[in-house]
């Protein structure tokens, strides 16, 4: 005989009862047969209704530990909050953009003026508080994405979007702040080393101005290309991250632009070196020749020397801070442009994006360099300076005048009030009538 018993949802198949070895021979034994039937029963049935439940809580363990790591990153990607690297780089970057901003437009205010913009170096110290603009402007995009708590714009779209806003204007920066400082670099060099050909190249506004020109086009095309579609784009359509997706020729082509200033650079101080060298062997042979008056020269050498090295350092120091300010992002570019054309990062797009959270940081710097571009000519170049401090003295002077004209009515209203005084014919007094 089988016994069939429902325990929450499932049937138990108890043994034969044949197998209790019970005999119904006698009446006196049915009492105790029913009795171990009985036991029998609930024996089976809480063995039953245990495993099942033992079974069931399992079940629900495991469906719950494997949903949980879900939840939880679907929690923590959908409303996390930005991490301490990312609070530091929004409380570094707004400060920094923040006096990026005001100090280039006060040198724009400067050097746009009709009587600045008469002599080259007005117009070239003009281009680069432009370019320090620019730069206020890279730190604009990663600002939005971590205040937005993601990092990701999919699609086409999102990389055009993350592109334009942070790795062209990255570019735009990065290269007419280098452009700049090179073409003051060159000019400076005109005037040190051949001061007859300076007279007249050195003095032409408008052909300089034409350079500055071609610096500016040129950066723009460069910063417009991979927009443009020279991208790879398409092989990574993952998630953009803050992150430059160029492919290896056009990191070439940037690699090339950086490195070909820079070998300019040092061509222009050497060859300013070899005609100090020269002019100092010349001031010692015309010395050994003079018995007499030996002091005036070596006098006249040193002073020379001296305004010739004090004006060329400031240029060169603002040249050396627009490089300092794109090695790092260029050695960026190099390596991840590199991993880009890996085997790893096409199997894998997310490989590519570990990496790079470097952008941000290495992109403050160019941010940081036109924040010390200026103030460099400020405090260390007369002509600047005093241009600065009479602007700002013109600009006090201004508001003052302002403030003392709204305040003036203020103070003189209790005092206007106006008395008319009669001479009446009966009497030989004055009344004062106050209206």
């Amino acid at each position: 005989m089988k016994v069939k018993h429902s325990t929450m949802g499932r049937y138990v198949q108890l043994e034969p009862l044949n197998s209790l070895h019970i005999t119904m021979s006698d009446e006196a034994s049915a009492p105790s047969m029913m009795t171990s039937v009985a036991a029998t029963l609930t024996t089976a049935v809480m063995k039953s209704v245990s495993s099942t439940a033992a079974s069931s809580s399992s079940s629900s363990s495991s469906s719950s530990s494997s949903s949980s790591p879900s939840s939880s990153s679907s929690g923590s990607s959908a409303g996390s909050e930005p991490s301490v690297n990312q609070k530091l780089f929004l409380v570094v970057s707004v400060a920094l953009a923040t006096v990026c901003f005001f100090t280039n437009v006060l040198q724009v205010a400067v050097f746009a003026r009709p009587s600045a913009m008469r002599c080259v170096k007005g117009v070239l110290l003009l281009s680069q508080a432009v370019s320090g603009l620019v730069a206020t402007f890279v730190v604009a995009f990663p600002i939005h994405v971590i205040s937005s708590r993601g990092g990701s714009v999919v699609g086409p779209e999102g990389y055009a979007a993350c592109y334009l806003g942070h790795s062209g204007v990255i570019l735009l920066a990065g290269l007419t702040s280098l452009g700049t400082s090179t073409l003051l670099l060159l000019h400076q060099y005109l005037k040190s080393s051949d001061p007859r050909r300076f007279m007249t190249a050195g003095t032409n506004v408008a052909g300089w101005s034409v350079g500055v020109g071609a610096v500016w086009v040129v950066s723009i095309v460069v910063a417009v290309a991979p927009y443009a579609g020279w991208n790879t784009w398409q092989q990574h359509d993952a998630r953009c991250h803050l992150s430059t997706l160029w492919p290896l020729s056009f990191t070439a082509l940037l690699t090339f632009l950086v490195c070909g200033q820079v070998a300019v650079a040092l061509l222009m101080w050497a060859a300013t070196h070899a005609t100090r060298l020269r002019t100092i062997g010349d001031g010692v042979h015309s010395v050994q020749r003079r018995s007499d008056g030996e002091e005036a020269p070596i006098a006249s050498q040193t002073v020379g020397m001296h305004g010739i090295g004090g004006r060329s350092g400031v240029c060169v120091g603002g040249w050396c801070v627009s490089v300092g300010a794109l090695v790092p992002l260029l050695a960026h570019v190099v390596m991840a442009s590199s991993c880009a054309a890996s085997s790893p990062c096409m199997a894998n797009p997310g490989h590519y994006h570990e990496e790079a959270a470097a952008l941000p940081w290495a992109s403050l710097l160019l941010c940081a360099a036109g924040v010390t571009n200026p103030l460099l000519y400020v405090f260390t170049d007369d002509q600047v300076s005093s241009s600065t401090l009479l602007l700002l003295s013109r600009v006090c002077c201004w508001w003052c005048e302002g403030r003392k004209q709204r305040l003036v009515p203020r103070v003189q209203e209790p005092h206007d009030a106006e008395t008319n005084v009669y001479v009446t014919h009966d009497t030989d007094h004055l009344v004062s009538d106050n209206t």
